[in-house]
């Protein structure tokens, strides 16, 4: 026999363990598997058995827990299949973190497909060796066989097909927003820009002003929300005096700043979130805080392997995935570095260090470039500059100049909609010679999110 015949069918028994045992853990992970898997997808008959018992119970809205499960098997003469009481408490204990079921279910739903291919194909091998029947009916029974392989339990949550008048007659989706104008929830910024270009403390202002009720951009009030913020380069004393400085500013505006709505985590030693233990440690950390919004970064130091590499990116870009997952649909601001500037060039690259998958992923990419006005030096004026074409319209200044109180001050400037000043000094002002109008009384109705 060839290799291809002996060699073990595709299946990952620690994933069963592990969904199965966060949906003994989590009501909102039965929700999520049960979308994905059917008991037959289960390599191990006995997890097929448990999965069927706890939709099975869900579903007549009963606790689902390793007694409750337990008691229900015995009843129904199968504890003893499944290796007994004390096997059902080893499932919970394989679960890293329940958050993770949905990706555990999708991996176990890809090798169920593929043992299913392997079965239609292993019919189809026999059935043209035996030749028994009709040439073209064995091809098309191949055929069929390989389609219900595809399609297997899947074709009853299709939804109907959608036509034009049905897609048109739809309302449009109104954003949920974390900061009215500028982030929704899911979405994903990501900021890049040179070393020391002042991109964490763009990072940590956007954060301070939305934990605190205060518009990043403009003189407007917006909802207050809760923020984490995830620090893998500097420490926690390189970072307090400025987190100090930001909140003593957002005071200065009549603002309190809610203690327990922000999460600080410092690792200047940097993440391997393409390691087990550092993910699901994260990930716990960010389902007990239950952010709004998630600052993280820099990227290089969020994995130890190749940057460049592609399976790198697309095992961070997974966890990165999880985290807003765990947290319900936190909005992510994630800083990247950009290479280093070419002798000559007018602009150094914008787009992130490694692999070029990350210009596809975040919904909103921007650099900070230092601007090359008269007198941008002096007022660290930055260009804004998007190297990621933005998937929805969103509120964004063109520039920013170093500001007073605060590290950044937006400005309006070449056409943008006007920008109330935060805290630009008349002195500034003349300088770039533009006009900035005063402070509205009340904040902007359309764009700040009533309290």
């Amino acid at each position: 026999m060839s290799d291809d015949v002996t060699r073990a069918l595709p299946q990952d028994l620690e994933a069963e363990q592990a969904v199965l045992g966060s949906m003994l853990l989590s009501a909102e992970a039965i929700v999520q598997v049960v979308e994905i898997l059917t008991a037959a997808d289960f390599y191990l008959p006995a997890h097929g058995i448990v999965f069927d018992t706890v939709c099975s119970m869900a579903v007549r809205g009963e606790p689902c827990d390793p007694i409750t499960v337990g008691a229900e098997l015995n009843r129904a003469g199968h504890l003893a299949r499944i290796g007994g009481a004390a096997y059902l408490h080893t499932l919970v204990q394989a679960v890293p973190t329940a958050a993770n079921a949905s990706w555990y279910a999708t991996q176990l739903r890809g090798h169920a497909l593929l043992r299913g291919v392997i079965e239609a194909g292993t019919r189809a091998v026999q059935s043209g060796y035996n030749a028994s029947g009709d040439p073209q009916e064995i091809a098309e029974r191949a055929v069929a066989d390989m389609q219900a392989a595809r399609d297997r339990g899947l074709a009853v949550r299709d939804e109907p097909l959608l036509h034009l008048d049905e897609f048109l007659d739809q309302a449009d989706d109104v954003p949920e927003w974390v900061i009215p104008g500028v982030l929704a929830r899911w979405d994903r910024l990501m900021v890049t820009g040179g070393e020391g270009g002042g991109k964490s403390l763009w990072l940590r202002q956007m954060a301070m002003r939305a934990l605190s009720g205060l518009h990043p951009f403009k003189n407007a009030k917006i909802r207050p929300v809760r923020v984490m913020l995830v620090d893998v380069e500097n420490s926690e004393d390189q970072a307090r005096p400025w987190i100090r400085s930001m909140a003593a500013a957002a005071r200065q505006e009549g603002a309190r700043p809610s203690s327990e709505a922000l999460t600080l985590e410092f690792r200047p030693g940097g993440l391997d979130l393409t390691n087990p233990a550092d993910r699901s440690w994260l990930a716990r950390r960010v389902e007990q805080a239950r952010p709004d919004l998630i600052t993280i970064g820099p990227l290089y130091k969020l994995a130890l392997g190749n940057p460049n590499e592609e399976e790198t990116a697309r095992t961070l870009m997974s966890a990165l995935e999880m985290l807003r997952v765990a947290s319900n649909g936190a909005a992510m601001l994630i800083e990247a570095h950009s290479p280093h500037a070419v002798p000559g060039a007018k602009r150094r690259d914008l787009r992130p260090i490694g692999s070029s998958l990350w210009l596809r992923w975040p919904e909103f990419g921007f650099g900070l470039s230092p601007a090359t006005e008269m007198g941008a030096a002096e007022l660290r004026l930055m260009d804004w500059v998007p190297w990621r074409g933005s998937r929805s319209e969103r509120a964004w200044p063109e520039q920013f100049c170093q500001g007073v109180t605060w590290p950044w001050q937006a400005i309006d400037y070449t056409g943008n909609a006007p920008i109330p000043a935060l805290t630009l000094t008349d002195e500034q002002v003349a300088t770039l010679g533009i006009d900035i109008p005063a402070p509205a009384s009340e904040p902007d109705p359309e764009q700040a999110d009533a309290s």
